[in-house]
């Protein structure tokens, strides 16, 4: 019976006049997102999109197996009604062996006719599907509903018959012609440097010239090449990019190892939304070829993705050219904790280099506890600029425990440490700044407290005459509590030294046991669970949530009720390694540059913290990252809710989406990532009311209203009406789509939109009350957990 509606279905839709497809009008929601059969589908099996005549676009699908009974399917694509004049491709097709529960993706490029007149028209995709199973072969179908507009007049973007184009900055909005397509297809090409997906295919930039390219199709990547000369500076600079793409750069040598990285460049201007990358200021260490990788951050790609990519020189400076044989010492490569090298009692690394700019040199080494040890550096070659930071870490590799700039009056470091456990711990040393040249050598020397005895920093002997140093004590971050208002002022951060006076019965904790010159490192605040680290942290929170807490506005918190626990991090581009973090319920405070102005919005940054624990990266610098599995915490809820999805959930699901703006977020996630059609009632609140082109993903209704709304806010002290949140500054943008999900909260399980920002995560509980059916997500402290426990 169901086969037989099934033809009658399609025999009606055969039968109705073209007219009334060729018809204008808004196409109908598509069907909800259910896989066509219980054991093959194609997803989704309906789409919607908006064209106009000539243009070309491309549709995301997946090809699912969802067989119990163990087949292994083969797709094979083809285009059923396609109107006259049009073309379409599957890429790739055929797709084989797909194993049951896998579900790759293939995209659908599409090219309107130019003659195509203003309507409605639809068309079928058709997969004959070859299962080792039974039935031999099935056919699974998905339709796709395109609403042809008028073209909007846009500037043309003009290419050069070869691989150098006229130097001449395009002018406008670039925006692609309405036929150009990737990579030549049907006699077009919008990107004359194709090909140029591999190493062994860049195409060659000159210095100074600008050129334009287009990542196209999804998943491509641009490779240049250009000859450097030793001890010259250049800058690879994106003077602009079309919305839609986070395009990213590597820099490499020509054995293919990595010398640069950028994704975003925030040092360009104020603009938060300006994403574009730069890789500013690099000295080529010797004469040779260089190549260039672009790439979107997330292998966007799309007929009309212009950027454009300049190669700039500079002079060559005061900085004697670097020799790689003595920049890059024995020790080399040991800018990571993975990669440290190992020391035991009693060891000198002797004529270890902070080279070049940016280095730094981990070590690792066993200490039992019970016993005190000496870790301390001797500047070998005195006043040629360098100033030692060493920073000692727990057995993570992650979690500080002390750090040090100057031990005494010299410019080396020491710290003395008793470990509580048994196990390998890590040390880091880099130069005051970030500076590094090839005649900054040091030695290294770990070995037994009672062996260290004084030299004044000669002969491989730590520096005499100084006071001890005393170890922070470390204890966990505080729980947010409705009612407690974080006090303001009592973390003094002074070239002297920081001390923290908590309220309470807590003891007085002494962060810094002697004194620093102004121009050395912060004095970083450890331990200041309810306290605010620094001014600049206090300043932040009390904008959005100090009206909370005085009772002045009714709504869920930006950060939480109180600031949780200060530490100093690790981070490679921090004047020494390290910055001031404090993490709060909601996110992380950040403090990297003590020497950039306070005046900035971007002087105090919150970290991209839910991004790291859904792709499992810690990062420690602009392209430094630490490997972690990505977080089995629950990203909503209960912390023991044993079904809701996890941070780790969400893994394959930041691929990009099409706009579906006045659609409805009608999928669910399940802990184990799979998603399934949404069966509850449809409410306004997930409507989705905006595409986000940066990242291209849609922001249902609700996080739309509670990002944008304004309420009582405070400034120098004072409440004011303002907006609330600047959800840039605060969450990034999307890199989900809003997800329905069975959570637990409270031991009740119920329905919760959730959606992943790169900074925070956003829930929307429709059993709560109005003012707080909208939160954040406790990512602060579920990062803290992830990071440190």
């Amino acid at each position: 019976m169901k086969f037989r509606l099934a033809m009658l279905g399609l025999i009606a839709t055969l039968l109705l006049p073209l007219s009334v497809l060729a018809r204008p009008g808004v196409p109908p929601a598509p069907e909800q997102r259910v896989p066509n059969v219980t054991n093959a589908y194609i997803d989704p099996a309906s789409s919607a999109v908006t064209a106009t005549p000539g243009s070309t676009f491309q549709l995301s699908f997946t090809a699912g197996n969802n067989s119990t009974a163990g087949e292994i399917l083969d797709f094979d694509f083809s285009f059923t009604n396609l109107p006259v004049g049009w073309t379409a491709v599957a890429s790739p097709d055929p797709i084989t062996s797909v194993a049951p529960g896998e579900a790759p993706t293939f995209i659908v490029t599409v090219t309107v006719a130019g003659t195509a007149a203003p309507g409605l028209y639809a068309f079928g995709i058709r997969a004959i599907i070859t299962s080792t199973g039974t039935p031999a072969s099935l056919i699974r179908n998905a339709s796709v509903q395109v609403t042809i507009v008028p073209p909007t007049a846009t500037p043309t973007v003009t290419q050069t018959p070869t691989v150098t184009p006229t130097p001449t900055q395009p002018a406008g909005t670039v925006t692609a012609t309405p036929n150009n397509v990737c990579n030549g297809q049907n006699g077009t090409r919008n990107d004359g440097y194709e090909p140029d997906d591999t190493k062994a295919q860049a195409r060659r930039i000159e210095l100074d010239i600008l050129q334009t390219h287009v990542l196209c199709p999804v998943g491509d990547e641009d490779w240049l090449i250009f000859g450097g000369l030793e001890g010259k500076v250049y800058t690879i600079d994106m003077p602009s990019a079309v919305d839609g793409i986070d395009p990213s750069l590597t820099l490499y040598d020509d054995n293919g190892n990595q010398l640069a990285f950028n994704d975003d460049y925030y040092l360009r201007n104020n603009d938060p939304t300006d994403i574009k990358p730069r890789i500013q200021s690099w000295r080529a260490p010797a004469n040779g070829q260089y190549y260039i990788k672009v790439r979107d951050a997330a292998g966007r790609g799309f007929f009309n993705a212009f950027y454009t990519l300049i190669l700039e020189s500079e002079s060559y400076g005061p900085t004697p050219t670097l020799i790689p044989e003595i920049c890059a010492d024995i020790y080399e490569p040991d800018g990571l904790p993975e990669i440290s090298r190992l020391m035991v009692i009693g060891e000198v690394h002797k004529t270890k280099r902070i080279c070049p700019t940016g280095d730094a040199d981990w070590v690792k080494f066993f200490a039992k506890a019970g016993k005190e040890y000496s870790i301390f550096t001797v500047n070998a070659t005195p006043n040629i600029g360098l100033d030692t930071v060493l920073v000692l870490a727990d057995r993570d590799g992650t979690t500080i425990i002390d750090f040090n700039d100057d031990f005494g009056t010299s410019l080396d470091s020491r710290i003395d440490f008793a470990p509580e456990v048994d196990g390998f711990y890590y040390a880091q040393v880099k130069n005051v700044g970030d500076v590094g040249t090839q005649f900054a050598a040091y030695s290294l020397t770990f070995q037994i407290k009672t062996n260290a005895n004084g030299g004044g920093g000669d002969g491989g002997n730590p520096p005499t005459n100084v006071p001890p140093v005393v170890p922070p004590t470390t204890q966990p971050g505080a729980t947010a509590q409705p009612g407690i208002t974080p006090t303001v002022g009592s973390a003094t951060v002074t070239p002297g030294g920081a001390t923290v006076t908590p309220g309470g019965p807590t003891p007085t904790i002494t962060v810094d046991p002697y004194s620093r010159p102004a121009s050395k490192l912060p004095d970083f605040v450890i331990n200041s669970a309810g306290k605010f680290a620094d001014p600049a942290f206090a300043r932040v929170w009390e904008r959005a949530d100090a009206p909370i807490a005085a009772g002045a506005a009714t709504r869920s918190w930006l950060w939480g009720p109180v600031s949780g626990s200060a530490r100093a991090e690790v981070y490679d581009q921090a004047p020494g390694g390290l910055r001031q973090v404090q993490y709060f319920d909601k996110s992380r405070m950040e403090i990297t540059d003590f020497n950039a102005s306070r005046a900035s919005q971007w002087f105090v940054t919150n970290g991209l913290l839910a991004k790291e624990m859904i792709i499992g990266q810690i990062q420690l610098g602009d392209s430094s990252f630490v490997a972690r599995p990505p977080a089995q915490i629950n990203i909503a809820g209960d912390l023991d809710d044993k079904r809701g999805p996890t941070y780790a959930s969400f893994t394959n699901q930041l691929g990009p989406a099409a706009d579906r703006t006045s659609q409805y977020a009608d999928a669910t996630l399940s802990r184990d990532g799979k998603t399934a059609a949404y069966s509850g009632p449809q409410r306004d609140a997930a409507k989705l009311v905006t595409f986000v082109p940066q990242t291209q993903h849609n922001i249902a209704s609700a996080f739309w209203t509670f990002l944008n709304r304004r309420g009582p806010i405070s400034e120098g002290g004072k409440i004011r009406d303002g907006q609330v949140i600047d959800w840039v500054f605060a969450l990034g943008y999307p890199i989900s789509e809003p997800y329905w999900a069975k959570v637990r909260v409270g031991g009740v399980e119920q329905d919760v939109l959730v959606q992943a920002f790169e900074r925070r995560v956003l829930t929307y509980t429709p059993s709560n009350p109005a003012e707080w059916q909208v939160e954040m997500g406790n990512v602060g402290q579920h990062y803290e957990q992830w990071r440190y426990e």
